[in-house]
């Protein structure tokens, strides 16, 4: 199969970040560990919060740490290929954003572009444990629609999340100093990992409104809920395209300013 020059350049671009990434093999173990201890952390804690009976508001131990996997998938495509989201500022205020202007190709393109690093391969991994390990025996895993709305749905609820996060990084086209926003967005996409029947109904519609809902709480209803998986996999194409439609025109206007007097 012939690729597209374009294609076998972004693969080049993957084999060389990679193996630069794993060169140095000590800061990349230690990125693991790092990756590893949090994670089981966070389950070890999850696991004994709820207690003797096993369930909080409703909600069972295992869907609970099912939720805590079905983050850490939809986190793990950015977390290979967005690293260079977190460089926009410094580009803005360096001038080396600049080129972006001059490339034939959309800058949310580019800047998955400018880098990628393995360690969306060790978050993947560990979510997809995560979910096997919540719901681990369940009869659940012997339905073969979970398996097509798991499919269907992650990748959905992966563009919803990261539409958010490039949205409150890309405040600092207006603000300059984007790291409280995106600090703020980063501590509310991690409540929602749990079930928003734990928060007051105001937090809650705030979830909703967001949206942060779209990314864990939707497409649990349908997972593990018996929600309606068809209505629910159009609501989240419908979703993600607008939450990606709206990320668009907040860069086009963001690269309109920059490109003016006040930029």
């Amino acid at each position: 199969m012939k690729h597209s020059p374009f294609w076998q350049a972004y693969r080049r671009m993957l084999g060389t970040e990679a193996r630069a990434r794993l060169e140095n093999r000590a800061d990349f173990a230690l990125m693991i560990l790092g990756v590893l201890a949090t994670s089981l952390s966070t389950a070890a804690t999850l696991y004994f919060m709820v207690g003797e009976s096993g369930r909080i508001a409703g909600w069972g131990r295992g869907e609970l740490i099912f939720m805590q996997g079905f983050m850490f998938c939809i986190f793990a495509p950015q977390s290979a290929c967005y690293n260079g989201m977190f460089w926009l500022e410094h580009w803005l205020k360096t001038g080396h954003f600049l080129r972006f202007y001059l490339r034939p190709a959309h800058p949310l393109l580019l800047l998955a572009l400018e880098r990628f690093h393995p360690q969306g391969f060790v978050v993947l991994t560990i979510g997809l444990a995560y979910c096997a390990f919540g719901l681990w025996g369940s009869p659940i895993l012997a339905e073969p629609v979970f398996y097509l709305g798991f499919i269907l749905l992650m990748p959905l609820a992966a563009v919803v999340l990261w539409a958010i996060n490039m949205a409150a990084i890309s405040t600092s086209f207006w603000i300059g100093e984007a790291y409280p926003v995106f600090m703020t967005v980063g501590k509310l996409t991690d409540m929602s990992r749990y079930p928003l029947d734990l928060f007051p109904k105001l937090a809650a519609t705030l979830f909703m409104a967001l949206p942060l809902a779209g990314t864990v709480w939707w497409p649990c209803q349908a997972l593990l809920r018996g929600a309606n998986l068809p209505l629910t996999i159009l609501a989240m194409v419908a979703l993600a395209g607008a939450c990606t439609l709206l990320l668009h025109w907040m860069w086009q206007g963001g690269m309109r300013r920059y490109a003016g007097a006040g930029g």
